[in-house]
Parts: C-alpha cells; structure tokens; sequence
C-alpha cells in the first residue's frame, strides 16, 4: 500500500516514463523483526543520521562499522565513519574488515556481530562486499542480528548489498551477482536519479519479476520496520514490480515522508502453490516383466512421492523435502541409490549424491562415499556445515565420521540383481574398445532425484547415484556436480537429471536449462526439450523439473524413464514407463 506521498506510473515503452498517475497499490504485509535504513549514497542528512541512532539504541547501542566497499587506500576513512556515529552519542562503536572470506567464516571474526545491536556498512564497491562476506557467517550473523531486533544500515554499496540479487556494476545492461539478501526479494539500486540508472533497474526487474526494484536517490533512506517501509531524506525512492499479469512495469514514486509495503521483500505476495517431481533413473522395465515387478517400481516411486509430500503439503521446505524423498529411494534395493547401488569394476559400491538451495544458490556434495548410508543427508551436511560444495572420497567420509552420520559396510549396497547385471555388463565389455561417448543400455542407467517448489516459493533439487555398472573405480558423474546433473534457482527452475553422467557434464545440462529461461525468456518445458533433443544424443538419459510458477516438466530420451509428480492442485501421478 503507497501513501498519499506516492505517485505510480507504467512502463509503456522499456526505460520510458510515462505522465504520472496517481494511485492506491496494495503489496500485502508480513512479519518483520529488525530494521534496515538503506541510503543512496551522497551526504547523509540529519534526520537519517538521528533515526539510525535511535533504532541502533542510542548511548546503549553496539555498533559494528564494516568499511569493506572502500579501496584500501580509503579504508583509514573509516575511522571518521565510526566519529560520526560517536558524535550521535554511540560510543560502543568498533571497525570490522577483511577481505579474506575464510576469515569472515572464523568464529572469532564474527564474535563482535553476536553482542552488537547494529551495523554500519560503508560505501565503494559492492563487490568487494560481495566477495568478502557474501556466503559467509559474516551474511550469516548479520541475519541473526536482524531476527534479534538490531538494525543494519548502509550507504551507497552499503546499501545495494542489502538485496538477494545484487547489481554489481553496468548501466543501461546490469551485472548481477548475489547480495547479502537482508531485505529479501528485492533488488536495490542507489544513486538512482543522480547517476541516471533507472533502465539498469528496470531491466534488473524484467529480468527477476518476482523481485521489487527498489531506486534509491541519493542523500535520501528507506527506512524499513515492521515491513513498511518509509523514505527520508532530500529526494526520492523509485519502486518498480512487475504486475501479476506481467508487463508492462509498474513504477512508483515515494518522496519524503511516503511509506509503502513489503511483503516479506517481495513485490508480491508468493502464491501458496507447492509442487513435487521424484525420478528413479532412466530406463524402463521390460515389456514381459511380472504385473509384481511393474507393481514394485510404482509402489517404490509412490512411497517416496508421499513422503516428500507430506512434508511441502504441510508447509515444510523444499529442502528437507527433497532430502526425506531421496533417503526413501537410497533405502529401496530397487533403485540404483544406497542399498541396490551398481557395481563399480573393482566390484565395490561407490555412492554420489548433490542436494542444492534455489534460494541462495548454495549447494552440497560428496562423491566416491563407501559407508554412508544416506549420501544425500551428508550432501546437506556440506551444505548446511561447511563452506565448500563438493567433498570426495576418503575426505568425504572423514567429513562423514565428524558429523557422526549413519554408516554400513560395503556389502550393505549390494543385491543379487545389481551383481547379476554387473557380470553381464562385464561379459559385454569384454575386449570392446573404449568410446567417449558412452552408449549405456537402459538398464545400466540408475540414479534418483528430486525437484520442490515449496509453499514459500523456495525451490530445491537433489540427485543420489551408485552411478554407472561397472564403471571405472573412482569415476565420478553428472549427480554430485551441481549445474550438470543438480541446479535449483528461485528465479528459473529446479532440475535433476539421469542418464549418461559424462554428458550431463560436458553439456551443463541443469543449469542449461535454468540459462535458456533466463537469457532467451523461454518456458520450463522449451528448454527442457531444447537441451535434451537438440544438445545430447538419443539414449543420453532424461530430466526432471519444476518451475518457479510449479509447472512440473520431464524430459527423456531413453526408452523411458521412473518417475512421479505431485501439487497443490490435486496431481498425483506414477509412470514408469512411456505412458504419456
């Protein structure tokens, strides 16, 4: 909802703003703890200066002051940074800087933001921010602090940084990279009508429309408490959406005094939709196989489906969803995951597994484990645990052993099937030249996986291998690489894949997949068929995905593929094989 003080335009032709009009937009309300004060740049003005006094806490404030958007020969400045906030009466103030991102990961870096009630980042570069901190307990602590009640303001980088998706540099065209996502689903541009960026946002939004723009000119704040946010200062905050029915823009204006709404950051509410896709491999039963046997593949898709539904029907993330539906295909000996994995030449198991967030990106790994019973809770662990993405062999299962997960012999994954299957594939192999390209049976294929859209619009995907029979020991394929067999991002898709993993890798297939949505504007379903007909060979393998609005794909070009689906609507859905 804008104020009286708010005037709203739309964007008729891109970067062209049209007679203004006056209007009344409701963008609903949540729940918010902290504050934000979040300035343009320029001279700060009395009134902001008094305002991020009184919500830091006055003369019993503890203020952190981070100048790392400065050059090294600026960072001295600082030190007047820091007089400025002790002139307003803060005298608990104290310099935090580095530009080494293992050091923002030390506990005793970090120490001085778990006592503080507010922080002050300083202007420059945002990148130097971002390159420090983001990814970092620094990001992590600074969260915390808001939860907590604190405030954190910041100025000119300080203030871009504050956003999920960061403008980095360029203008008309943007560079985007990650922020420090303390205002949620917004993108913040700062020096907005000094430095005439206002195309370089609206092309920022076009392209994130589930983000709010948020222009800020300079000497002048966004004040955010309470998700309402209020502009103070000299000129004015320029707020751009994206409708629910898409173009064109909707831009508003909010001068001195204006307020407007926040739905937890985001433009528009998130819609309360939920989807869940699981695949077992690619490949198919036989033709003759025993109405049993067809039965305890669907039985085996149809259990998984139902846990992981359970959890995103009932509010849970996508995350612990995709997890819980994996964990149920490693346990079943029907699929080539965790108990049931194939052989590898050396007639041992080696397990790999990738879990990633698609609300920042992160993501984790572990390659080559030889005891973990459920790979993809250690592939969470790294995520959750660690500052690294990928863990393989024996520093994998050191990883394993510290975070005290559960652990089985070897035999454990063997099953009579998978070993029958080994030495058939051995006997074929025999004498056979090497090839490239791998032209694996359908039947050699495995691989599990699992894609959510989640209620709170977060999406997520996991994939858990044995990986290729009898593959060469110590081969690692497409699943536990994230952008090849594993990507998830909120602003395009979450994709898993199975099939013939070196492809998968040499093509990028996952993130390919999310890059066509984002660059070349085209549906789940476009790219999808694009990456898997026109990029990989017939027999490579298949993919399963979902999409930001839920549209829930699968993509194959194998005989066929085990798969499942699930939503809000009411789908249920088991193939196994290449029933439409």
């Amino acid at each position: 909802m804008f104020n009286r003080r708010a005037t709203c335009v739309s964007e008729v032709l891109f970067g062209v703003m049209a007679a203004l009009l006056v209007t009344d937009v409701s963008l609903a309300a949540g729940a918010r703890q902290g504050a934000l004060v979040v300035v343009g740049g320029g001279q700060l003005t009395d009134e902001i200066v008094d305002r991020f006094a009184e919500l830091a806490g006055g003369r019993d404030a503890r203020l952190v002051v981070i100048p790392t958007a400065s050059s090294d020969s600026r960072i001295p400045d600082a030190v007047a940074v820091a007089e400025l906030w002790r002139e307003r009466g803060i005298d608990n103030t104290i310099l935090l800087h580095t530009r080494d991102p293992e050091q923002a990961d030390a506990d005793a870096f970090v120490a001085p933001l778990r006592d503080a009630t507010a922080v002050w980042i300083g202007g420059g570069q945002q990148s130097r921010l971002a390159a420090a901190y983001v990814g970092t307990k620094i990001q992590s602590e600074l969260q915390a602090l808001l939860k907590r009640g604190g405030v954190i303001g910041g100025t000119s980088a300080g203030a871009a940084i504050q956003s999920g998706v960061m403008i980095e540099s360029g203008n008309p065209v943007p560079k985007i990279t990650r922020g420090l996502d303390l205002l949620p689903n917004t993108i913040i541009d700062q020096h907005f009508l000094q430095r005439s960026r206002m195309n370089r946002l609206f092309h920022a939004v076009s392209q994130h429309p589930h983000r709010m723009g948020i222009g800020i000119d300079e000497s002048t704040a966004v004040i955010v408490t309470d998700n309402r946010a209020k502009v103070v200062g000299a000129s004015y905050v320029t707020v751009v959406t994206v409708p629910e029915s898409g173009r064109p823009l909707e831009i508003c204006n909010v001068g001195n005094g204006g307020e407007f709404e926040l739905a937890d950051g985001t433009a528009h509410p998130q819609p309360r939709k939920w989807a869940i896709v699981v695949h077992g491999g690619a490949g198919t039963v036989s033709k003759d196989a025993s109405a049993e046997t067809v039965q305890a593949w669907r039985d085996g898709l149809r259990a998984a489906l139902e846990k992981g539904k359970s959890i995103v029907a009932a509010g849970g993330t996508s995350l612990d969803a995709v997890e819980a539906t994996i964990r149920i295909l490693e346990d079943n000996s029907l699929f080539n995951a965790g108990k049931g994995a194939v052989f590898n030449s050396a007639g041992e198991h080696e397990l790999d597994s990738s879990i990633m967030d698609g609300r920042t990106l992160d993501g984790g790994a572990v390659a080559g484990v030889i005891t973990v019973k459920n790979p993809i809770g250690l592939a969470r662990r790294v995520m959750d645990k660690t500052r690294h993405v990928l863990l393989a062999g024996p520093g994998a299962e050191q990883f394993a052993t510290e975070q005290n997960v559960d652990r089985v012999e070897n035999a454990y994954f063997s099953t009579e099937r998978r070993r029958e299957s080994w030495n058939r594939v051995r006997e074929r192999e025999a004498n056979k030249p090497v090839s490239r390209i791998s032209t694996a049976r359908p039947w050699q294929y495995g691989t599990v996986g699992c894609v959510v859209l989640d209620s709170h619009g977060n999406l997520a995907a996991g994939t858990s291998t044995g990986g290729l029979t009898n593959k060469k020991f110590g081969r690692v394929g497409d699943s536990p690489i994230l952008g090849a067999g594993t990507y998830a991002d909120n602003e395009t898709c979450a994709v898993s894949a199975t099939g013939t993993g070196e492809q998968f890798i040499r093509h990028t297939v996952a993130a390919q997949i999310s890059q066509l949505m984002r660059h070349r504007s085209w549906t789940l379903k476009q790219s999808a068929e694009y990456v898997l007909h026109e990029r990989l060979n017939k027999g490579d393998g298949g993919v399963i995905a979902v999409d930001l609005h839920g549209n829930i794909v699968w993509v194959y070009t194998s005989p066929g593929m085990f798969r499942a689906a699930a939503d809000s609507s009411g789908r249920f859905d088991i193939r196994i094989r290449d029933e439409k």
